[in-house]
């Protein structure tokens, strides 16, 4: 009987440990405090950072820019939802209404309404370009990067800088756009930084204080090791090829050959680390040798496995 109510104290208080995970906050009555800017701002400013004070237990918010208002709308120009207190956007000359609430799991605030207003400048002083791609933090695995920027009305031309090192330093008429290879470097992660500034007759802007980041990746995966059958081993068609490769691998190609040269292969691409061995359709009474090549999600290669061999027996 002592066991008994032992074994039930253990469960309740397990269960009563654990019901803690599942309790979500009520936020719906609480109300975030609105940092900045403030209700019926107007400025000559074009990039406008959104600040608020972190709420607890909140686990994201969602913020919500419109033209002209909320009752009116004529065009939605952001809805998303972020885990900070902070967001940055570039505006065009007009006006404006912008909304957040706090959200979690089971519940919300209400949403807290504001209006702002850009209004037209001829002085690029101390105006902003907005930079959209390549985003901040973006990795590719590819050199031929294109780089996009939002326009201001009143310049007349964009200077872009890509620098890892200084890549490239350029000025030209008329675009907020450049496709550019970058100088990556090969079996390696590149970091490149990358910047725009607005220029007119009268004035230029500044380079964007928030700078993006980009990496270009052309490193591969770490090699992957075989692991059965061991070298020489006599086989069936029913066995199976393993390996083992480095969690930055995306998929595999193997490899068996009628020879130790691989001059006459069957390949296969798999995002398993097994095949069986009837899957490349070899006949029986021969010798083959096997390996294994690993790629990333950029399509990066590793260096080739160590070269195995086995025999499929009659």
């Amino acid at each position: 009987m002592k066991k008994l109510l032992f074994f039930n104290s253990v469960v309740l208080i397990t269960f009563l440990g654990c019901s803690k995970d599942f309790i979500v906050e009520d936020i719906s009555k609480k109300s975030l405090v609105i940092n900045a800017p403030a209700n019926n701002t107007a400025t000559t400013l074009n990039q406008i950072t959104f600040w608020w004070d972190e709420l607890d237990g909140a686990e994201k918010y969602n913020l919500q820019i419109v033209k002209p208002d909320f009752t009116n709308t004529i065009q939605l120009m952001l809805d998303t939802n972020i885990t900070v207190n902070k967001f940055n956007y570039t505006f065009k000359p007009g006006s404006y209404q912008w909304r957040v609430k706090a959200t979690n799991a089971g519940h919300s605030t209400t949403f807290q309404v504001f209006s702002i207003k850009i209004d037209t400048t001829s002085d690029l002083s101390e105006q902003s370009v907005g930079l959209l791609s390549p985003a901040n933090g973006a990795v590719t695995g590819n050199t031929l990067v294109t780089f996009n920027w939002s326009p201001i009305s009143v310049a007349k031309k964009y200077r872009l800088q890509i620098n890892s090192g200084l890549v490239l330093d350029t000025t030209f008429t008329a675009k907020t756009s450049l496709t550019f290879t970058v100088p990556a470097i090969k079996n390696s992660n590149t970091p490149f930084t990358w910047n725009v500034k607005a220029i007119n007759d009268a004035s230029e802007s500044q380079f964007n204080p928030a700078s993006n980041t980009f990496t270009v990746d052309l490193k591969g995966p770490s090699v992957p090791v075989l692991s059965a059958p061991n070298d020489g081993t006599i086989v069936t068609v029913s066995d199976t090829l393993k390996w083992n490769h480095g969690s930055d691998a995306k998929y595999d190609t193997v490899y068996v050959a009628d020879d130790s040269l691989f001059l006459s292969v069957t390949a296969l691409w798999i995002d398993l680390n097994r095949i069986a061995i009837s899957e490349f359709g070899r006949p029986v009474g021969a010798t083959y040798w096997w390996r294994v090549r690993s790629f990333d999600t950029y399509g990066n290669p590793s260096s080739y496995s160590l070269t195995r061999k086995f025999k499929i027996q009659q």
